[in-house]
């Protein structure tokens, strides 16, 4: 333990606390504080808007198409870090332009440190525990703010660093007398997919750590290495090592920062004696990089999409958890005037054991712990949905309250309330009686094995006394020699690694590519002379061993040649390596460098050469990373949309590259399970989408999941893809350890066909097809009966729908009279319309679906209207209808009757067929997946497609990919057309109505010899909807004299008085 004196330890560190009695006012509130970047170089490229502003604390979002909608949010902190800055010449930090209308405003990393790391630092040496939250979408800048990038440090760097200088600082005041001892410690975990992984003592298995429950100290992970530090670089070292650990876990199980969460702990103890004998003071901190928060974005309910196929499964699940807590916490501080709402609200029930996050984070949440949320935000339009989640999620956290106290103890009195508990615990097992609590507050009334039960509760005791022994060592004997040498021994590993790396730059190496930028690069493989072996073979004969989807055991080789050429060359035509976006054949190929090289489907790597990069001049390229070897990958494979630079295009080609990969991955999943399925991509265009043309919608990202045994196809969002790809992955990575020999010390995954990811449930409901209603009929209350298309979403047509719109006079449905007919639409606005939709019935179905019914929404509908449902038939008599009303029409409602369409989707169920071909190729040989798949003509991941609108082609290389038609022009414009031509027959028939209403009007002033006309009476007449009204207009000219007053009868049969004018009849 290193050894402080002081006369008064109290005075030794007045100013920081002088910086906790600052924050007091909010001591037992979460402190948030909000923080905006600049335009990464792919909001630039786009042209996006910045649609975030700041004013004092509060936080403005405006809507990226209504300016009118502008929310704001207040906060404890808004930092403005969009502009306002420039980069310091001799420091290469950032810092705030004076010159610059927003550089006053400018929050740099020193201000934030200033205002949220001091007062972490000084509460640290106050006892208490702290915790700093790191929450946003991947990408808005949650790594900068807290780890830093090059000179400008974040939270942690600057933190780590004060914390041994107020160290320091107190020693030089400090007496021999009376000695103040510290020491730090400082752990590193990571959880991904609801496992602990020690990131500073990586395990060679894929096991995790047990998340274990101590009655005193909460949840904690059981075995985490805790390393004893003596200073920052130490510090630095560590995390490193750990960080690096972290780049080959997520190259191995593709992992990224969007799917993880890092939790980095800094402890600290103070020993020191006062009259009252020897006490001690712990403080943890706990710095929480959470993973992105679009992957909850449409999941804060835990309902993805309206699919529950997920429940239990460990995906993405600490997210959501941690959402459902802050929830429940904000809801319980609202509700009760307590500090402290677990005890305030106990009819409240906070989720925190239900993920591995939650469990770590119980007592920063509700706890003994003083938090701090820093939410990360982009400032561009196109992430509008992403940071109004951010916002609404960091409002919500503000409202929650912990109960943070000093952690102070005598050391004696400690020590025996350890070793009392110890010997209740022991005693408690050899009677071997289960705590009724204990089964109350973790079973929770779920089913399970009794010997399995008792065999946990006694897991569970023998940890707590493991862990209370630990405890008890840790605090009456000071820090070995030999625990120092083993820090040391474990900071020099990291050392070594960076000297054999320097050492050896002038070789060719392979380094990682990853989507965190903290991670890339981190992993590097060195080239020997003569042939370096790739695979995923453990054995010795393997010199580089790389884990995923599609790797082979002798996979590729590379030779390093004479002359600094190195060669590279596939073993097996299983394996999949891609040089430069290009698959290349079982033959030698030389890597020239910077030549990006993919094994398998998720190995990403970068070639480089020092020894020709000096010929060549070839310098390392920052703009080789994740997103460049994705889209080179895409461009490649035809997955290219030319002619076109609009956002919308560009929007969907980065859909495109961002699903790609994961639908070839998973392709290579079900291909090693012999899972006999395979997923391609879809596009349904915006002509088949329930939107106005107008406010036409970019076509649509979908994938296709078709089971090779039966021949079915499903068409899956791309939400439901990811949340079936989630867990696709966990169970590849169990099969991988089943073969690996690896025991899974957690229960089996045991797949029924409800949670089977690779399949579809007989009962599912898929769309059949769809068929387009235009509605601009309706705005010039025109009936319309029609026969339109139902298309799938591959174009094609498959049937035909027969429908009917028919206006009527009221809810009742009876037909318009002629005084309700209109000339124009726009004599709709203000009055009420009521029409009947009707579904007639579809002919000429596929007759493979059974349980066929249709559904559609109308305008503002909340809910979907469905018919009735048919067994089986490919022809069919819905015989539906539907009587609307809008009282009145709005000019929004005109707009959509004028320019909009209803899609009436065509919905049943497959019908499984035993005796299919494919099902028979299945049977009949033993054939894998792979080898099924080698035999089609169909191998690739996307359906041949093309846009048919003007301007958007899909580049297409028929060698590559052969795509099925997915889009066809749809036909709306004959509809279109034929309500147009309905429209003419009106207009013909009113102007012939018209015609003979002025007819009789000059029949009857021959007849009478009446000369003239007053204009407001012909006025009148042409305005006139029924006969009964032109007979009324022609009494009046047997009543009226010029001079006289005319009365005009219009079609809204408002009086109005007009002097005589005239029209002569000559």
């Amino acid at each position: 333990m290193t050894q402080y004196s002081s006369a008064n330890p109290e005075v030794c560190i007045c100013s920081l606390t002088v910086e906790a009695e600052r924050m007091s006012e909010s001591k037992d509130r979460l402190r948030v504080a909000v923080r905006v970047r600049p335009f990464n170089q792919r909001e630039v490229a786009r042209g996006c808007k910045r649609i975030v502003d700041m004013d004092g604390v509060t936080t403005y979002l405006t809507h990226p198409t209504d300016q009118a909608d502008r929310k704001s949010f207040s906060f404890d902190h808004s930092y403005w870090s969009f502009d306002g800055f420039n980069e310091d010449k001799i420091s290469g930090t950032n810092v705030a332009d004076p010159s610059h209308p927003r550089g006053h405003q400018y929050c740099d990393q020193e201000r934030l440190f200033g205002d949220l790391g001091r007062a972490m630092l000084a509460d640290t040496f106050e006892g208490y525990n702290t915790t700093l939250f790191s929450y946003g979408q991947t990408g808005s800048g949650k790594s900068y703010s807290v780890i830093g990038y090059g000179s400008n440090e974040g939270i942690i760097p600057q933190f780590c660093h004060e914390i041994f200088r107020a160290i320091d600082e107190n020693s030089f005041t400090s007496s021999s007398i009376d000695p103040i001892q510290f020491q730090v410690h400082l752990s590193m975990l990571e959880i991904y997919n609801e496992n602990v992984y020690d990131l500073l003592t990586p395990s060679k298995s894929d096991k995790g750590l047990k998340v274990r429950e101590h009655p005193k100290k909460g949840f904690y992970a059981d075995g985490l290495s805790d390393f004893v530090v003596k200073s920052y670089s130490d510090i630095e070292r560590l995390i490193k090592q750990g960080t690096l650990s972290r780049t080959v876990v997520a190259t191995n199980m593709n992992a990224t920062s969007s799917r993880s969460h890092t939790i980095v702990s800094i402890g600290l103890d103070q020993k020191r004696t006062t009259q009252n004998g020897e006490i001690t003071i712990t403080s943890v901190v706990n710095i929480v990089d959470l993973a992105g928060s679009e992957r909850v974005s449409k999941a804060g309910t835990g309902n993805t999409s309206g699919e529950r196929f997920r429940e239990g499964v460990a995906i993405n699940q600490s997210l959501q958890c941690l959402g459902h807590c802050i929830h429940a916490l904000a809801e319980s501080s609202s509700a009760s005037s307590s500090n402290f709402p677990i005890n305030s609200h106990k009819n409240q029930r906070i989720p925190f054991r239900d993920s591995v996050l939650t469990k770590l984070l119980m007592n920063a949440l509700g706890g003994n712990s003083k938090t701090i949320m820093v939410a990360s935000i982009s400032p561009a339009d196109i992430h509008y949905e992403e940071t109004l989640s951010t916002l609404r999620y960091a409002d919500r956290a503000k409202q929650i309250r912990t109960r943070a106290i000093v952690n102070e103890n005598p050391i004696e009195k400690l020590v025996r309330e350890l070793k009392g508990e110890t010997q209740r615990i022991k005693a408690t097992l050899t009677r071997g009686n289960i705590d009724p609590q204990w089964l109350k507050t973790v079973v929770n009334g779920r089913q399970s094995n009794p010997k399995d039960t008792k065999k946990k509760w006694e897991d569970e005791l023998r940890a707590q006394v493991t862990e209370n022994e630990r405890e008890i060592q840790r605090i009456i004997r000071p820090t070995k020699q030999k625990e120092f040498q083993k820090v040391e021994e474990d900071l020099l590993t990291v050392e070594l690694f960076e000297s054999k790396r320097n050492h050896e730059r002038a070789g060719p190496f392979l380094q990682n590519v990853n989507m965190d930028p903290l991670l890339n690069g981190r992993w590097i493989h060195y080239l020997k002379r003569g042939t370096t072996l790739i695979g995923k073979s453990q054995s010795s004969s393997t010199d580089i061993q790389m884990i995923g989807p599609g790797m082979q055991l002798n996979h590729a080789e590379i030779s390093f040649h004479e002359n600094n050429r190195v060669t590279l060359r596939p073993l097996t035509k299983n394996g999949r390596v891609l040089v430069n976006g290009v698959p290349i054949e079982p033959s030698q190929v030389e890597l020239q460098p910077n030549d990006r090289l993919v094994f398998g489907a998720t190995q990403m790597w970068l070639f480089r050469n020092p020894a020709l990069e000096d010929q060549a001049g070839v310098s390392d390229s920052p703009m080789i990373n994740y997103d460049f070897i994705l889209h080179e990958m895409s461009a490649k494979s035809g997955l290219d949309i030319l002619s076109s630079s609009s956002d919308s295009k560009n929007s969907l080609q980065e859909e495109l590259v961002a699903v790609l990969p994961s639908i070839e991955e998973a392709n290579e999943i079900s291909a090693e399970m012999s899972k006999p399925v395979k997923f391609e991509i879809v596009l349904v265009a915006p002509e088949i989408q329930n939107s106005p043309a107008e406010k036409m919608v970019p076509s649509q990202v979908y994938v296709k999941m078709k089971n090779l045994e039966h021949g079915t196809e499903y068409i899956w969002s791309k939400d439901k893809f990811f949340t079936r790809f989630d867990f696709m992955r966990e169970l590849y990575r169990h099969h991988q350890n089943e073969i690996n020999g690896e025991e899974e010390e957690s229960d089996d995954i045991r797949i029924t066909d409800e949670r089977d990811p690779f399949s579809e449930s007989s009962d599912a409901v898929v769309i059949i097809g769809m068929a387009r209603v235009v509605l601009q009929s309706l705005a010039h209350l025109v009936e319309i009966q029609e026969h339109i298309p139902i298309t799938d979403l591959r174009g094609i047509k498959i049937g035909v729908m027969k429908i009917a719109l028919v206006p009527c006079a009221d809810k009742e449905g009876h037909q318009l009279q002629e005084d309700h007919l209109i000339d124009s639409s726009d004599q709709l606005v203000g009055r009420n319309i009521f029409f009947t939709f009707h579904i007639i019935g579809c002919r000429n179905l596929p007759p493979k679906f059974r349980d066929l019914h249709c559904k559609y929404k109308f305008y503002d509908d909340k809910v979907d209207s469905k018919t009735k449902m048919y067994p089986y038939s490919s022809n069919l008599q819905f015989n539906h209808s539907r009587i609307l009303n809008y009282e009145p029409v709005t000019k929004e409602l005109l707009d959509y009757l004028n320019h909009g369409s209803v899609v009436v989707e065509v919905l049943g169920r497959h019908i499984i067929e035993n005796n299919h071909p494919l099902n028979q190729s299945f049977t009949s040989t033993p054939m894998n997946t792979r080898e099924f798949l080698s035999g089609e003509e169909d191998k690739i991941v996307l359906s041949r497609f093309a846009l048919l609108r003007t301007g958007e082609i899909m580049a297409q290389k028929p060698t590559i990919n052969n795509f099925e038609s997915v889009l066809k022009t749809i036909d709306g414009r004959k509809q279109e057309l034929l309500g147009e031509l309905q429209l003419v027959k009106r207009t013909h028939v009113r102007l012939q109505q018209r015609l003979d209403f002025i007819r009789q009007m000059t029949d009857r002033c021959l007849l009478t010899g009446q000369e003239s006309i007053p204009t407001a009476l012909l006025d009148a007449m042409l305005n006139a909807n029924s006969s009964e009204q032109a007979r009324r207009i022609v009494q009046q000219l047997q009543t009226g004299e010029d001079g006289d007053e005319w009365v005009d009868w219009s079609v809204t049969n408002h009086q109005k008085e007009h002097k005589s004018s005239v029209c002569v009849i000559s």
